[in-house]
């Protein structure tokens, strides 16, 4: 038995996850302020989507059902503040992983500090709020990714697992400081976070493509725990994307692609969710 614990701990974040409940929060925009709410079914479907594969995976969720307003349709300074309100709920209550999730558009920009080269440029992947009416620019609706995972960067949270899946297609116009359509961009290796490409899998009756084809891999896995196990992240992740692959192509502008989560993690053990456990 004890070695059994001893290489748990040496492949899986299990151990760390047992010390406290799993935490979610979900943060979503919807950008045609102009249609009531009740019209908004695509991105009540995607928050539905997303609780659901919360639940199954036995993550206590923030805000409660009756409150998805705090999450939903926030300014920049507003999404920073709740995100530290989150956070700060972690850090401050047992917690065993961290899950937050956020569907939005997305800008990829190159940044005011290009780090002193002529070389190369720097760019970055953003998400998009809505504009402050007190703001003066279309930067003060930005928020790099960066800047949220960093929010994350506390001593207290440090063992912690935390996972980042975020959705945000691009504008279907480019601007002078958007990376043209596809030209790949290098991005830091942070933990594990997802995002969408240009446009890819927007739906405004259904929602997202991707966070439905996401949530059905998640069902047909657990449907095979007891012959497979407790659900492995990375698998799950993988799965997903051969589904996505083999899925008609999409075209807009011209432009034929596939929606791919694109993955990027710096994990050193495997994420179990062992639902049995938790």
């Amino acid at each position: 038995m004890a070695g059994n614990r001893e290489n748990e701990h040496k492949s899986t974040y299990c151990h760390i996850m047992k010390r406290g409940p799993w935490r979610a929060v979900h943060f979503d925009w919807h950008f045609g302020v102009d249609q009531p709410e009740k019209e908004r079914k695509g991105l009540i479907t995607e928050r539905l989507e997303i609780r659901s594969m919360a639940e199954k995976l036995n993550f206590t969720i923030y805000p409660s059902a009756k409150n998805i307003l705090q999450t939903r349709n926030l300014t920049k300074p507003d999404f920073l503040r709740e995100l530290h309100r989150f956070k700060e709920l972690c850090a401050s209550e047992p917690c065993g992983c961290i899950l937050m999730t956020i569907s939005s558009h997305g800008e990829i920009v190159k940044t005011d500090d290009q780090g002193g080269s002529e070389s190369f440029e720097i760019f970055e992947d953003n998400i998009l709020t809505h504009q402050d009416s007190s703001a003066f620019s279309r930067d003060d609706s930005r928020v790099p990714v960066r800047e949220i995972i960093e929010v994350f960067r506390d001593r207290k949270l440090k063992p912690i697992p935390k996972i980042f899946f975020i959705q945000a297609c691009r504008a279907e116009e480019n601007s002078t400081t958007d990376v043209d359509t596809g030209i790949r961009v290098g991005y830091r290796q942070e933990n594990e976070f997802q995002y969408q490409g240009y446009s890819a899998g927007f739906s405004y009756r259904i929602g997202s493509h991707v966070w439905k084809v996401l949530q059905m891999t998640l069902k047909e896995i657990l449907a095979q725990v007891p012959v497979i196990g407790p659900v492995n992240l990375l698998h799950w992740l993988k799965e997903t994307n051969n589904r996505l692959a083999k899925s008609e192509e999409y075209e807009i502008d011209d432009i034929e692609y596939k929606p791919l989560l694109s993955i990027c993690h710096t994990l050193t053990r495997n994420i179990i969710f062992d639902t049995n456990n938790n």
